[in-house]
């Protein structure tokens, strides 16, 4: 047990010992976010009809074959179809028909020219100066996808984008997972509240609504949350408390090797069993995991950073696979490191840095900060820079790999969420 895992083989032990939660049937409009535990399945082809892709005239295109800009070819105007209507008839040789972006485009007729390069004469004829081909602006009924398909997969995370697709396809309820239920607990005599001014040796309680936020961003939803001094019993207390509501829970602080780091001893009496108390990583290398039964049990270190690190690469996983989600980790790229950054060797170091793509490069600059406790120089990361076990040092110019903190970036390197 006091050996150092490697992250890959701790984070395997995780997700082997996580199991899927439940799911509930909702409104589709109140399932932003959540993740999807149905396959959605188209009810009609999309379009559903031959779509005009711009506003112009619709026509046969075997019409207009002897057009040239000296000798136009003549069409007679039969009126117009805008979206939402449904032409009656059929266009027949010689004749064009308005149409909007977006109508329904006549039978008959098997093009559209846009309205820019069409000469509308006095009496409503057009005139074209040049041969248009069939199919020409025009979105064939099922070209996106045809009636019957399986459109999305369970394990999505329903994204606005996503939410129209299941409007589109008249999905007013949606099967999705239920939120993990997770638990809070701060440990530490050196915590106070934070609306309290701290004494000497004390500091504010940061780490629980920083946490809070990590689980809601990942889906899941704090139940309970708990401050305990460095007492074992009021830490027994606090974790059987929190087993009987969650079914995760999250301790920060406490799991190093000191007198007072409690949540070991605790995790014992409690009757849990510890899967990992090490892990090869910095920082964070003190990440505790246990079960109690199928509850989830994780203890953080208890400096900011620390903790932020460890709920990526391990918590938050773990609750995308409570909920059934089919990306459990957040992604990864590659980018040229603008600064010189110290790895940890024989531990794999995840430093903040800061993400920018600049004219179609990924340039990550390393953050100024302190060290585990710098919450502040944290705050602006928007990636984490890994530098390897086997490296001492990244460069200026090379070629690193960094874990996205979002699962979007824009090209200023701003998060989406």
């Amino acid at each position: 047990m006091t050996d150092l895992l490697r992250i890959e083989e701790a984070l395997g032990m995780v997700i082997d010992r996580t199991f899927r939660g439940g799911t509930e049937r909702i409104d589709a409009d109140l399932a932003l976010g959540r993740v999807l535990r149905e396959a959605i399945v188209s009810d009609l082809d999309l379009p559903p009809f031959d779509r005009a892709r711009m506003d112009g005239y619709a026509f046969r295109g075997r019409d207009t074959v002897a057009a040239t800009p000296a000798s136009p070819v003549r069409l007679i105007g039969v009126g117009e179809v805008a979206a939402g209507e449904f032409p009656d008839g059929q266009l027949g040789q010689g004749e064009a028909i308005r149409i909007m972006t977006g109508a329904p485009v006549p039978r008959g007729a098997d093009t559209v020219e846009r309205i820019e390069v069409i000469a509308v004469a006095a009496d409503g004829s057009i005139l074209l100066r040049q041969p248009v081909e069939a199919g020409r602006n025009i979105t064939p009924r099922g070209f996106e996808v045809a009636c019957g398909v399986r459109i999305v997969e369970p394990g999505e995370r329903i994204s606005p984008a996503l939410a129209a697709v299941l409007a589109t396809f008249g999905y007013s309820k949606v099967e999705v997972s239920l939120p993990p239920r997770v638990a809070l607990i701060s440990t530490g005599d050196e915590l106070v509240g934070v609306d309290e001014r701290p004494g000497a040796g004390k500091i504010r309680d940061s780490n629980t609504r920083a946490l809070a936020g990590y689980v809601k961003e990942a889906g899941g939803e704090v139940v309970s949350t708990a401050v305990v001094g460095d007492d074992l019993e009021a830490t027994v207390v606090a974790i059987n408390g929190a087993l009987e509501v969650a079914d995760l829970i999250l301790l920060s602080g406490g799991v190093s090797m000191g007198d007072y780091d409690l949540v070991k001893p605790a995790l014992r009496h409690c009757r849990a069993e510890i899967h990992f108390e090490r892990v090869a990583m910095h920082p964070g290398k003190p990440t505790v995991f246990a079960t109690s039964g199928e509850k989830l049990i994780f203890g953080l270190p208890g400096n900011p950073v620390s903790v932020a690190v460890a709920f990526f690469l391990f918590v938050r996983p773990a609750l995308r696979k409570l909920q059934g989600a089919k990306l459990l980790e957040l992604p990864r790229a590659q980018a040229i490191c603008t600064g010189r950054v110290k790895g940890a060797p024989p531990r794999r170091s995840h430093q903040p840095g800061r993400l920018r793509i600049t004219e179609g490069t990924a340039q990550i600059e390393p953050l100024r900060w302190s060290g585990s406790g710098d919450l502040v120089g944290f705050m602006t990361a928007n990636a984490l820079i890994v530098i390897p076990e086997e490296t001492a040092v990244v460069e200026p110019g090379q070629l690193t790999e960094i874990i996205l903190l979002s699962e979007q970036v824009t090209a200023e390197g701003r998060l989406l969420g």
